[in-house]
C-alpha cells in the first residue's frame, strides 16, 4: 500500500467490535524495551531482511501504548488502592516507553542523514509496516504519529526527488492519523458534552477498539507486578518547601510539562502559551540537554537551544533529573549524579537555572528530599494529572483536566511536552478556563507564586 489503511469504521464495526483481520501466522513475539535500545545505535534491514531494529521497536512501543489504554480503560471506576496501583504500572510502562523513544528517535534522524540508497528501502520498509501489517487494528496507528513526524523532520531539507516522494507519503500517513483522530475526537464530544455531564449515549469506536485489545494483549502480569502500589505524595514536613498546587489561592492556575525539550513539540507548545499570554513551567531531563564527559566537561546538545529561547521569552525552567530514573529507589551517590548532571546543565544554558525541581512520577522520600537542599533546589509536583502520557484522545485529556480542576478549584497541571496532546488541548483549555473565572500564573526561578499584572 503507498499509504495508511482507509477508515473501516463503517464496514468494519459489527456487532460492537472490529470486524477480526485473519492472517497467514501469528506476529513474532514483542521485544521488551530494553533489549532493543543498543540494537538501535545501528539500525537498519538485515541483508536478509530478517531482522529490523526499528520495525521491533515500533513494535514495542505499539504494544506499551495498548498496555497503557486498556491500564485506564475503565478509569471512571478506578478508585483508591486500585487507581493507585494502576498508576504505578502506568508509570513503569511511561518510563519504558520514554527510554524507548528516546532511542528510536536518534535511530529515525541517523537513519534520514544517511544516504537515499540506504536510507529509502528502510523507511518504506517501516511505512509498508505501518500502513498495511493486518494484524494492526485502525487506532493502533494513533501510536505512530511522533513516528511520522520525526521522519517528516529529518527529512525537512531534502529536495531529491527521493526525499520528496518519501515527504508526500508521509504527509498522507498524518492526513489519514488526522481522520482517524477526528472520529475518536468528535466521537468523545458527542458522548461527553462537558465537565459533569452524564454521558449521552457509548463511545461505540474507542470501546470496540478497547474490546479487541483485551483479546490481544494482556495486563495480569504487569498488575500483579504492583503487588502494593507506593502511597501518593504527601507533603514533608518543613511547611514550604515543596509545592503542589493544593495551596494556591482560589481559581489560579499553573501550567507545567514535563520531559522536554522535544524537537518538535516544545517549541510547538511555547508558541501557543506566548499567543495566549500564559506563563508555564517546563521541567526538563537531563540528558535531552548534553553530556558531561570523564573529565566532567560539559557538552550542550542542540536542543538545549529550545531551552534558551524558552527562558528568553520569559517561561521557568526547573531539573527534571538526568535520565528520567525514579528516584526514590535512588540513593547516594547514583541519586546526587541525577540531580546533579542536569543541574549543571541548565547552568551552562543562559538564564535556564532554577531552584525548582520535580521528580520523576512524583516519586520521592524523606532521604530524596534532604538530597535536594544540598543543590538548594525546591520540589514542585502537581495535584491535577492530565494523563495526557496514556491517553491519545485529545478530548479525553481535556475533559480529564477540566473535571480535576473543578473538584481542586485550584493547582498545578502535568503535562507532557514530548508528544502532541497538550498542543491540542490547550487552545481548547485555556479560553474555556478564563471564562469561568480562572487566572492562569507562573512561578519564579525560587518558586515563588507570580500572578499577572491586571
Amino acid at each position: 500500500m503507498s499509504q495508511l489503511a482507509p477508515l473501516l469504521f463503517a464496514s468494519a464495526l459489527v456487532g460492537g467490535g472490529f470486524l477480526a483481520l485473519h492472517h497467514r501466522q501469528p506476529p513474532p513475539p514483542v521485544q521488551p524495551p530494553a533489549s532493543l535500545t543498543s540494537t538501535l545505535a545501528s539500525p537498519g534491514l538485515a541483508p536478509d531482511n530478517s531482522s529490523d531494529p526499528l520495525l521491533e521497536a515500533l513494535r514495542s512501543d505499539l504494544h506499551l501504548q495498548r498496555q497503557l489504554i486498556l491500564l485506564f480503560a475503565d478509569e471512571g471506576s478506578l478508585k483508591g488502592k486500585d487507581l493507585a496501583r494502576a498508576l504505578e504500572a502506568g508509570h513503569r510502562l511511561h518510563h519504558d516507553r520514554r527510554d524507548l523513544v528516546h532511542q528510536l528517535n536518534g535511530a529515525l534522524l541517523k537513519l534520514c542523514a544517511q544516504a537515499s540508497a540506504q536510507r529509502d528501502p528502510e523507511i518504506r520498509h517501516l511505512l509498508g509496516w505501518m500502513e498495511g501489517d493486518p494484524e494492526l487494528l485502525d487506532l493502533d496507528r494513533l501510536a505512530f504519529r511522533d513516528t511520522l513526524r520525526i521522519l517528516q523532520h529529518g527529512l525537512l531539507k531534502d529536495v531529491t526527488a527521493e526525499g520528496l516522494g518519501l515527504k508526500a507519503r508521509l504527509t498522507r500517513d498524518l492526513g489519514t492519523l488526522d481522520r482517524l483522530e477526528h472520529s475518536v475526537d468528535a466521537e468523545y464530544r458527542k458522548v461527553f458534552g462537558g465537565a459533569g455531564q452524564a454521558p449521552l449515549g457509548r463511545r461505540e469506536l474507542w470501546e470496540a477498539y478497547v474490546a479487541q485489545l483485551r483479546r490481544r494483549v494482556s495486563i495480569q502480569e504487569l498488575l500483579a507486578a504492583v503487588p502494593e502500589a507506593q502511597p501518593a505524595p504527601t507533603s514533608p514536613a518543613r511547611p514550604g518547601a515543596e509545592l503542589d498546587g493544593s495551596h494556591l489561592p482560589d481559581k489560579v492556575l499553573v501550567l507545567s510539562f514535563d520531559d522536554g525539550p522535544h524537537r518538535l513539540y516544545t517549541e510547538e507548545i511555547e508558541a501557543i502559551l506566548l499567543k495566549e499570554h500564559v506563563p508555564a513551567l517546563f521541567f526538563e531531563v537531563g540528558r535531552n540537554l548534553g553530556t558531561e564527559n570523564a573529565a566532567g566537561q560539559l557538552q550542550l546538545s542542540h536542543l538545549s537551544a529550545l531551552t534558551e529561547g524558552l527562558v528568553q521569552a520569559g517561561f521557568v525552567v526547573g531539573n527534571h533529573s538526568y535520565t528520567h530514573a525514579q528516584l526514590s529507589k535512588e540513593t547516594g551517590a547514583p541519586l546526587d549524579l541525577e540531580i546533579r548532571e542536569t543541574d549543571q546543565l541548565l547552568r551552562a544554558i543562559p538564564g535556564a537555572h532554577s531552584q525548582l525541581f520535580r521528580f520523576p512520577y512524583g516519586a520521592r522520600t524523606a532521604v530524596q528530599l534532604k538530597a535536594l537542599e544540598a543543590f538548594q533546589l525546591r520540589s514542585v509536583l502537581w495535584n491535577i494529572d492530565s494523563l495526557d502520557w496514556a491517553d491519545p484522545v485529545p478530548s479525553s485529556v481535556a475533559d480529564r483536566v477540566l473535571k480535576t480542576i473543578a473538584q481542586e478549584k485550584r493547582g498545578i497541571i502535568l503535562f507532557h511536552d514530548i508528544h502532541d496532546r497538550a498542543g491540542k488541548v490547550l487552545p481548547i483549555l485555556i479560553p474555556k478556563l478564563r471564562a469561568e473565572g480562572y487566572t492562569f500564573a507562573g512561578l519564579d526561578a525560587e518558586g515563588n507564586l507570580r500572578l499577572p499584572k491586571p
